[in-house]
């Protein structure tokens, strides 16, 4: 892509998405190589939804606890399932409760897809147990209710999901069926694992012979497309690989310290990728306001507890003032994960994102006891 923006003369480019936390932003303004870009995000709220979490131990257990909650919900609504086969099962086990209910994933034929998402959309289906392959292009306004048979592999996966809910600003639930053992498929989605033999092979094809295009790469490693793309997009980012309008080429760095940079550049990305597993943990354990801690990943400063969040509504003890002890935005530097820069928090806990380690959630006490994290001297001049 940031070729293409190159080969055009870099034209005024828009990137938009629906949702994005600051490691998102982040990604997207590396991939597509802007320059001082102009960062707008509006408000996350979307307090008409309902938040809440259910907690199991068993598996049999969850999947009776999903299947009875959503045979008595209000519909039209969405059930969002990890795997293709789970989709599968939970359409099934509605129909045979006598739920209007269609399965929807990336393995049933274009036509099968386009016909599921129609009759969703025209009231003729009126629960659809789905992966994440379903959504894109989604926009039914009276969708009353959100469930997650298991929990997703980031904060930015199930914000987006659930914010399909609601959208005619009537009142919508968001329900997340949690087993902390289900957290075991989003870390391995969260796993990268760099082929340095492949970055040494795409490395070595471009370095000399002048700029390559994409296309003319592949066909000289005699390798998949999607692959080759990646390794690209890896070297880019480790700055050993530039693009311009006649292809890509090497910046000078030796084959071996290219490589290096480019596994060193793959490593930091699984850790940030692993921090937002764990965050989708927290909040499903979260014992505060549920929407506090999403608004919060997203940098999002809510002041008080929403009372629309099963915490809110169950949680009888005092409620903290909400005032961070550093102010959202202010950027900091830990003595072991290097800078970052607060997203929010309240007198007790903050919530930070490191360039190099991701999301942490960290205790003020401990801060103010170890002195483990400055403010930016930037910040304080």
């Amino acid at each position: 892509m940031r070729d293409a923006i190159d080969r055009l003369g870099r034209p005024p480019v828009a990137a938009l998405t629906a949702t994005a936390s600051g490691v998102v932003r982040r990604e997207v303004i590396d991939i597509l190589g802007l320059r001082k870009p102009v960062v707008i995000a509006s408000g996350f709220d979307r307090p008409n939804i309902a938040l809440e979490v259910f907690s199991h131990t068993d598996d049999a257990q969850k999947r009776q606890a999903v299947l009875d909650a959503v045979a008595e919900m209000a519909p039209p609504g969405l059930l969002y399932c990890a795997t293709r086969k789970d989709v599968e099962f939970y359409a099934e086990e509605l129909r045979r409760r006598g739920v209007s209910a269609a399965g929807y994933h990336a393995g049933l034929r274009e036509r099968e897809r386009a016909e599921v998402q129609r009759r969703f959309h025209d009231d003729e289906v009126d629960v659809v147990a789905a992966t994440s392959a379903f959504g894109m292009g989604i926009d039914k306004p009276n969708v009353r209710f959100v469930v997650h048979a298991s929990i997703p592999e980031s904060v930015d996966t199930y914000y987006q999901q659930i914010g399909r809910a609601g959208r005619d600003d009537e009142p919508a639930s968001a329900v997340l069926h949690y087993r902390a053992e289900d957290l075991s498929l989003g870390t391995f989605f969260a796993t990268h694992n760099a082929d340095a033999e492949l970055l040494a092979r795409v490395y070595s094809a471009l370095d000399g012979g002048g700029p390559k295009r994409l296309k003319d790469l592949r066909a000289a490693l005699g390798s998949g497309g999607r692959s080759v793309t990646s390794a690209v997009n890896l070297l880019e980012r480790a700055g050993a690989v530039t693009s311009g309008r006649a292809g890509f080429s090497t910046t000078g760095l030796g084959p071996d310290e290219a490589v290096r940079k480019a596994v060193e550049m793959s490593e930091i990305s699984e850790r940030v990728d692993r921090t937002r597993v764990e965050m989708m943990r927290s909040y499903a354990e979260t014992p505060d306001c549920r929407r506090q801690f999403l608004l919060a990943y997203f940098g999002d400063h809510l002041p008080r507890p929403c009372g629309n969040c099963d915490r809110c509504r169950d949680d009888s003890r005092p409620t903290s003032s909400g005032t961070p002890a550093i102010a959202p935005g202010t950027p900091v530097e830990h003595r072991e994960w290097g800078p970052g820069v607060i997203l929010d928090g309240d007198e007790d806990r903050l919530t930070a994102l490191f360039d190099f380690y991701g999301y942490r959630v960290l205790s003020v006490d401990a801060i103010n006891e170890t002195s483990v994290l400055e403010i930016s001297s930037a910040e304080q001049t």
